[in-house]
């Protein structure tokens, strides 16, 4: 138990010293909803997130119940006869190995030795398909910049000033949806 808290108390410090961002992707008030459209079913498929989710997932099924252009959405993964299916494929970017070893050194050292990585990410695939045919895959990729240092815990608030996953993911699907407009 007490090994747990500990853990749990290093986890949190070493949260609470690191800066993230997104490249290309500044801090904007949230995407609002579509005009409801189109009347076509419309099922989406949702990935199983390959690392910790913080917030990529919920993200994307808030846009596709609430902000898609479609009157009536599900999720699901059969391919309908008649409408469309958007099944979204998700891959983690891990960080380069020598970036990977210094995040592993600055956790283990309480974020005294400093860390960085400006190669992790996502990769973001959206399959669409239109009355059960494959009409186009579109993808997108998406950089994060993560820095964590003991000193970082004084420019912490630099974060709020970023833009979180889950935007990253609500504006990219809107991409998506913008440059699929002609298959609807």
């Amino acid at each position: 138990m007490l090994l747990r808290i500990l853990s749990l108390l290093l986890f949190i410090f070493s949260v609470s010293n690191c800066l993230i961002s997104y490249r290309d992707y500044d801090k904007i008030p949230p995407v609002p909803a579509q005009e409801k459209q189109y009347d076509a079913e419309f099922v989406y498929g949702l990935p199983t997130f390959p690392q910790f989710n913080l917030g990529g997932r919920e993200a994307l099924k808030t846009y596709f119940d609430s902000k898609s252009p479609f009157k009536k959405t599900t999720e699901g993964s059969d391919i309908p006869r008649n409408g469309y299916l958007v099944n979204v494929k998700v891959n983690y970017r891990s960080p380069s190995t020598p970036a990977l070893a210094f995040l592993t050194l600055s956790t283990l050292t309480a974020t005294l030795l400093p860390a960085w990585s400006k190669q992790d990410g996502y990769d973001i695939q959206y399959h669409l398909y239109k009355n059960g045919k494959l009409a186009q895959v579109y993808e997108y990729h998406v950089f994060r910049n993560y820095t964590q240092w003991i000193l970082l815990s004084l420019l912490v608030w630099v974060n709020l000033d970023s833009a979180t996953e889950k935007e990253v993911f609500e504006r990219v699907t809107n991409q998506f949806f913008e440059d699929a407009k002609t298959h609807f």
